[in-house]
């Protein structure tokens, strides 16, 4: 197998700003799965479903590089993979929860695999002023760190110690991870030895909400909760640009998103409740102009029964259409990107969260649904949808890329990095 079947690096969350993580490939269609060591026996062991995910887990999509699948996983551990056999190459331990898709670069000289450790615990300490008005909360315990590790031999290159979680996904570029994390701050470092470049305190502490990147603007963009808003910093000095807190705007949603560029706008999704809602709550998609930090448009999706975490969906922008589902009202939209107009639905009923995958005139949607060969488990699968309009959505066999993992836990509402 060439290098050039598979990118070359892997700079953010999906790939690219727009969240599409596509690319034409003369890769062939293989079939494997990756088991991670004590997965057997947490089934046998542990009955609850939540439980033996958090535990053996891979709550988050993979980045494919030169020909390797550096795939993270809820026990600790990064796994290098041969994508074409799916045969362990390396593993590493980050010594906590990994949820971050890896970021793959390379800087001086040496391509590196950047990951963050954390988890989504709440010290006692911190979790009792949530809630509380203008008081700095941090979430994550036990080791919090971004690791550098060396994508030819797994081992650690250098680590970033922070107080917060690193639970969202990174963004290289010029030579620096920038990345936002639980402690209430945005990070700049520099990629080949670890140092702070910058730091900037935004008060919220970033949960879901991994790094979005304008490369015309140099612009950085991400999602932060307690106080609930999106933030706009200069990539290359960390100055705060804006600040946006939408109406309405409900729980966690500002962290839990993650938002794509296209064009000159940001696209993201938040939930909404009304003085009159109790247990349900509005799914609303916003552009955000990156210059300015105006509303272009929002749109309503529609009323559900409210999510009990991780509230928003992540879109895909294509040729100036933006594809997205809703953990509120479990359809598959396409909206115009300028205007904010819905030009079809598509009813799914099932749970979703990654930003799907548009290749050709299919729309590819990751998704958490029921599977008649694992009972009474959560199963992922894959939608599809044409891109013109909106068609009944056909259930398909999981291809290599979802089945990396034979854990039946693969919680797609969990792909938000």
């Amino acid at each position: 197998m060439q290098a050039a079947d598979t990118p070359s690096f892997w700079p953010m969350y999906a790939m690219q700003p727009g969240h599409n993580a596509a690319m034409k490939s003369p890769f062939p269609a293989v079939n494997w799965t990756y088991e991670v060591p004590g997965a057997a026996d947490a089934r046998k062991a542990v009955k609850n479903n939540t439980i033996i995910r958090d535990l053996v887990g891979f709550p988050i999509g993979v980045a494919v590089v030169d020909g390797a699948v550096f795939a993270p996983n809820d026990n600790g551990y990064l796994y290098k993979l041969d994508a074409r056999t799916g045969k362990l190459e390396w593993s590493f331990n980050a010594h906590n929860q990994l949820m971050t898709t890896p970021v793959v670069a390379t800087a001086g000289g040496k391509q590196l695999v950047f990951i963050g450790a954390g988890n989504s615990v709440f010290t006692y300490s911190h979790a009792k002023k949530f809630g509380v008005n203008g008081v700095a909360v941090i979430r994550g315990s036990d080791v919090s760190a971004v690791d550098a590790v060396d994508a030819a031999t797994g081992k650690l290159v250098w680590t970033y110690g922070t107080k917060g979680e690193d639970m969202p996904t990174a963004v290289f570029d010029k030579g620096m991870l920038l990345f936002g994390n639980g402690d209430g701050h945005i990070y700049a470092l520099d990629a080949v030895t670890g140092a702070l470049k910058w730091k900037t305190a935004i008060m919220s502490f970033v949960s879901m909400s991994s790094a979005t990147f304008d490369p015309k603007k140099n612009v950085i963009i991400m999602g932060g909760t307690h106080p609930s808003n999106i933030y706009a910093l200069d990539a290359a000095t960390g100055k705060p640009l804006w600040t946006v807190h939408p109406k309405n705007i409900f729980s966690s949603s500002g962290g839990d998103g993650t938002w794509a560029v296209g064009g000159n706008v940001t696209i993201g999704q938040i939930e909404t409740r009304t003085s009159s809602q109790k247990a349900t709550s509005g799914s609303e998609e916003i552009a955000i102009d990156v210059g300015t930090g105006k509303i272009v448009w929002s749109k309503t999706l529609g009323v559900g029964k409210t999510p009990p975490r991780n509230k928003d969906a992540v879109p895909a922008i294509m040729d100036g259409v933006v594809y997205t589902g809703s953990p509120v009202t479990h359809d598959e939209y396409a909206i115009d990107a300028k205007t904010g107009k819905i030009i079809w639905t598509a009813p799914l009923k099932a749970g979703m969260k990654a930003a799907p995958t548009i290749v050709g005139d299919d729309v590819i949607r990751p998704a958490r649904a029921r599977s008649s060969r694992l009972p009474n488990r959560a199963a992922r699968s894959l939608m599809f949808m044409t891109r013109r309009r909106a068609a009944t959505a056909r259930k398909t066999a999981l291809p290599w890329a979802a089945r990396i993992s034979s854990v039946p836990m693969m919680d797609s509402c969990r792909q938000y990095h």
